[in-house]
Order: structure tokens, then sequence, then C-alpha cells
């Protein structure tokens, strides 16, 4: 049985726990069948694939294996940092894969723009856990060749100042992941977060407030948000 070359051992493993984890099909154990990741996808077949993101697993394969030389490159740049490579690789993949799946085009910023900030944002808060600092990135450093032939800097593919429209966009996705967990909250807890932080545009209160307008005592109201806030981290974590 011949084995197979490193790269594509690591891209297998990491892609057999990915896929698994965020229900994307399984189409692809390994990049490609030689050394070299994918290259970017043409103009014209990325927006193919975005116009087909919604409905389609194959679009969301094809957009995350398109965009792994972008997680390389991104990953490489947090060496310094101790960590091994191919676990900052796996970090950033994750990264990449929820940028692919919360993506929204009518946003008008770039999916590379996008998944740039989720990956690096995802590495970040690998750091952060682990209290390791955080490394300069050049963007003007050569990332690929595009398809006319021509070199591409990491700061081509993200655009100019005018297409970073966001600049706190690394925690959207972060957002989307806390929506999700806020609406399993039983309707007491949901009234709590609402009441404390504003939710769905409401008025924010103090705990005294909040404990007024429920009746109960606000050492009540700070444990139970206490209790709250750490099992919506615990979900974030997980969805992580």
């Amino acid at each position: 049985m011949t084995m197979l070359n490193p790269i594509k051992a690591f891209f297998r493993r990491i892609f057999n726990f990915i896929i698994d984890k965020f229900s994307i099909v399984k189409d692809i154990f390994y990049i490609g069948g030689s050394d070299t990741l994918p290259p970017p996808l043409t103009q014209e077949e990325e927006r193919e694939a975005i116009s087909r993101l919604k409905e389609s697993n194959e679009a969301k394969t094809m957009l995350i294996e398109h965009n792994l030389r972008l997680v390389v490159y991104l990953a490489k740049k947090f060496e310094s940092t101790g960590i091994n490579v191919e676990d900052l690789i796996s970090i950033g993949t994750i990264g990449l894969i929820k940028a692919v799946n919360t993506y929204k085009a009518e946003k008008n910023i770039k999916l590379a723009t996008y998944a740039s900030k989720c990956i690096e944002n995802e590495i970040l808060m690998h750091l952060r856990r682990v209290g390791k600092t955080k490394t300069e990135i050049s963007f003007d450093e050569p990332l690929n060749i595009d398809w006319d032939g021509n070199e591409l800097l990491l700061s081509d593919i993200l655009g100019t100042e005018e297409d970073v429209v966001f600049r706190n966009m690394e925690n959207e996705v972060d957002l989307c992941l806390l929506n999700d967990s806020i609406r399993k909250l039983n309707k007491r807890e949901y009234m709590i977060m609402k009441l404390r932080f504003g939710l769905d545009n409401s008025k924010s209160f103090t705990q005294k407030e909040v404990a007024d307008i429920l009746g109960i005592s606000q050492s009540y109201i700070s444990r139970l948000e206490k209790k709250i806030l750490n099992r919506l981290k615990k979900d974030i974590n997980k969805a992580v």
C-alpha cells in the first residue's frame, strides 16, 4: 500500500475532522493530486460558487478548498508564537469554514477579505487561550500567482481600504454563534439577557432595575446572569 506524502496525510486528517464537524460533504479528503494547494478560483468561478452557496454543499467545499492557500499563508505568519504550524493551519481552516458558512454576498465584501478576518480571528482567539502574542503580518509579501500569471499579494486579495467596510468584521461570526446560543435560552433567561444587554434594540437596564422589573432580588439576578453568560460561552466554544 502506497503511503500518502506528509502534506496529503496532514490535509486528510484536517478535513476528516473539520468536514465532519461542520456537516460539509465529504467530496475531498486531501488537497489535489500534488504537493501544491489548489489555485484561487477565477472571478467568474467564485461568483458562480457564491451564487450556489446557500443550497449547495459542493459550492461550499469548492470555496473552502480553493481558499486554503490563504489559510496556510496566514497561519505561517504566526509561526514565531511557538505553536505548531499544522495546528495553526487546522485552527485557521475552522475560521475559513465559518467564513464560508456565514458569508453574505449582499454586503459587498470580498470573500477573501471576510475569510482572512475570520481566519486571523480564529487563530488569535486560540493564541489568547494559550497566552501567546500576535505576530506582525506583512500584506506586501507574495502569496500566489493569479490566473493571469501575475504575482498576487495578500493586499491584492483583501482589496483597498474601501473594501474593508467593517473594522470589526472578525467579530461577526462570533455574533452569529452567540445569537444561536441565545435562542436556546428559556423564556426567563432570555428576558434577563434582553433587559440587561438591550437585545433586539431594546433599552438596557442595571441589575437592580432588572430585579425590580422581575420582582426578584438583585443578588439572584447577578447569580443568574453569571450562570447564563458562562453557558453561552461554553456553547460558543463547543461550536468552534
